[in-house]
């Protein structure tokens, strides 16, 4: 049986270690929205430390809409704040130059179903880092996962008890912060980003 994940928005960096801890994985499609989480949420670093970004979205079907069902809204050109947001955090980092036209080409993608704008940025970060990840999708919602394989829950708040670090570009607390959107470790440390999700 595989392991159910929530499909993320660039998910955080202890997202893709577990993910790479699977030997199968699905993608849930069919649970009821779960807002204010990484499927729709990212956490990034910057200047004044950290700092939460959001992709709007509408439920079509009111608190009983499905995952696969939900559409991002456009009310708002948050798309624009994003990135940003995200330039201001990693313009003078290391591999800004290198990831950042695919970056914008991924926050700007005109898709209006969430969960296909997330498949997106997922393949092209399983790309980038060249990850052993190979998901499946949901068929149906199973209540009677077990807890070794149900990770729908997870990955909600930061983990800071983290076995590595690297050179950030801010450290306003001057401590450094982890398991923080995958996007910190891309830009930090490039390609070497791969090393901190799984040891080769």
């Amino acid at each position: 049986m595989s392991a159910v994940f929530p499909i993320a928005y660039f998910g955080s960096i202890s997202y893709y270690q577990k993910m790479v801890q699977m030997k199968s994985i699905s993608f849930e499609l069919h649970e009821h929205y779960v807002k204010q989480t990484l499927r729709n949420r990212i956490t990034i670093l910057s200047v004044s430390g950290i700092q939460n970004l959001s992709v709007p979205v509408a439920k079509p079907n009111g608190n009983k809409t499905l995952t696969r069902d939900i559409v991002i809204s456009n009310a708002e050109n948050w798309r624009k704040l994003h990135w940003k947001a995200i330039e201001s955090a990693y313009a003078s980092s290391p591999y800004f130059e290198h990831y950042s036209s695919e970056v914008k080409e991924l926050i700007d993608d005109s898709e209006t179903n969430l969960y296909l704008y997330n498949l997106n940025i997922h393949n092209r970060i399983v790309a980038w880092l060249q990850l052993p990840i190979h998901v499946d999708y949901t068929s149906s919602y199973n209540l009677e996962l077990s807890s070794e394989l149900d990770y729908r829950a997870s990955f909600n708040n930061l983990n800071q008890t983290v076995d590595y670090q690297y050179q950030q570009v801010f450290s306003p607390n001057e401590k450094f912060e982890g398991d923080l959107s995958i996007l910190d470790a891309i830009f930090n440390l490039g390609p070497m980003a791969r090393n901190i999700i799984i040891n080769d």
